[in-house]
């Protein structure tokens, strides 16, 4: 029996509605009695960073107020008649209860913070598979006739295709176009009226960023970028990625076909990885790896996002310094140094630092279900993929 790609019943949405209130009361009640911190940017998402519903949040005044509401209401999603929804929303709400948990003071190890955060693998990239994928790197480097040490290849490679920072707005305002252009055709044509604009920001802990309510595309002008790197941040931020996302969320919730927690972006639970774990395999999705430099950059991006697996647990699990944590992603990712100093900023954030797992985590699980498609099954996974709300796991229950 094949997955349905959408399926919705009377009893969940109401049980949706009773769920976005206790979030959004959640999200009101970490705000006020957040802690003041140097990343404004990352601080002011609170747990919510995206809300789409005009639901009234509950009012809370203390943890356990949300605790008892949690339990309750994840007690009665046991009866909802979709199993992928209903394994979603038990991983989901358990993932909630352990944010209230982690952010009501408990102290929580890092290692099950990420485990019961965002039901994922928790374990860092071993040295075997880190030389593995260094390999493929280097023998694609070596077909674009590139000589020396990886690390003098790699240098090679990025300053041929380096875009100077003078063009990284047009250069983006071209992909932007070529990457909606491509979802209408073969994804969503509902995209087609949707228009995403890049802005250039400085002393930001991240690389890009999808403002999806004000319908820009923020990217870092600190950081140094190649053709294919910008042309990765398009898909995985605008189209098919973030943007592409929550603007089919956005019209289900118009039309009442999807339930309303498909109106809110939480940060750090269940449904983070598949978010990112779109983003990621949004160039896939399009048919856009038309080169050479595109294969060499997605197993320079895998390397990339592995790395932060392991510099996090680093950090958090092996306690290690910043200059080891700092010379690990120069000679694993062979990362600049204004790359590495934001790279920590964002580990070293105290919500932000599970979150990092969500990337490759959600990568390989959006992955491994995309690649077993034939052709003729796509669509209905787009279906299937952007209009239900999924963990790492229930994206994998796809058939």
């Amino acid at each position: 029996m094949r997955t349905e790609t959408v399926h919705f019943e009377s009893l969940d949405h109401k049980l949706s509605q009773v769920y976005t209130q206790i979030v959004l009361g959640m999200d009101d009640f970490y705000r006020k009695n957040l802690p003041s911190c140097s990343e404004a940017s990352l601080d002011q998402e609170g747990l919510v960073p995206i809300n789409l519903t005009r639901e009234r949040p509950n009012s809370y005044s203390s943890w356990n107020e949300i605790f008892v509401d949690l339990e309750s209401l994840r007690s009665s999603y046991s009866s909802i008649q979709s199993e992928v929804r209903r394994n979603y929303m038990q991983q989901q709400i358990g993932s909630l209860l352990r944010l209230a948990r982690w952010r009501s003071g408990e102290e929580i190890p890092f290692r099950e913070n990420v485990r019961g955060l965002l039901y994922v693998n928790e374990n860092p990239f071993s040295e075997t598979e880190r030389t593995e994928i260094h390999q493929r790197l280097e023998s694609l480097l070596i077909q674009k006739g590139f000589l020396g040490t990886l690390k003098e290849k790699v240098k090679k490679w990025e300053q041929a295709q380096h875009v100077p920072s003078q063009q990284v707005e047009s250069v983006l305002k071209d992909l932007l176009s070529q990457g909606k252009e491509r979802v209408v055709q073969k994804m969503f044509k509902e995209m087609e009226d949707v228009e995403v604009t890049p802005v250039v920001v400085n002393g930001v802990p991240y690389s890009a960023y999808c403002d999806y309510v004000g319908g820009k595309m923020y990217i870092n002008g600190d950081l140094s970028y190649t053709y294919e790197s910008l042309k990765h941040l398009v898909t995985h931020e605008s189209f098919p990625g973030h943007t592409t996302h929550m603007r089919i969320r956005e019209l289900g919730l118009q039309s009442g076909d999807i339930p309303l927690d498909a109106g809110l972006v939480i940060t750090n639970t269940a449904s983070s990885s598949v978010f990112e774990g779109i983003g990621d395999n949004g160039i896939d999705f399009i048919d856009w790896t038309d080169s050479l430099d595109d294969e060499i950059y997605k197993v320079y991006q895998e390397i990339k996002s592995i790395s932060g697996i392991n510099a996090a647990h680093m950090i958090h699990a092996e306690g290690k310094p910043d200059e080891e944590v700092s010379a690990f992603l120069r000679d694993f990712a062979f990362g600049e140094e204004n790359w590495i100093h934001s790279r920590l900023r964002f580990f070293k954030h105290t919500l932000r630092a599970p979150f990092i797992y969500s990337y490759w985590r959600g990568n390989e699980a959006v992955k491994e279900t995309y690649k077993r498609l034939s052709e003729d099954r796509k669509p209905v996974f787009y279906e299937f993929l952007y209009k239900n709300m999924l963990s790492a796991d229930t994206v994998k229950q796809f058939r």
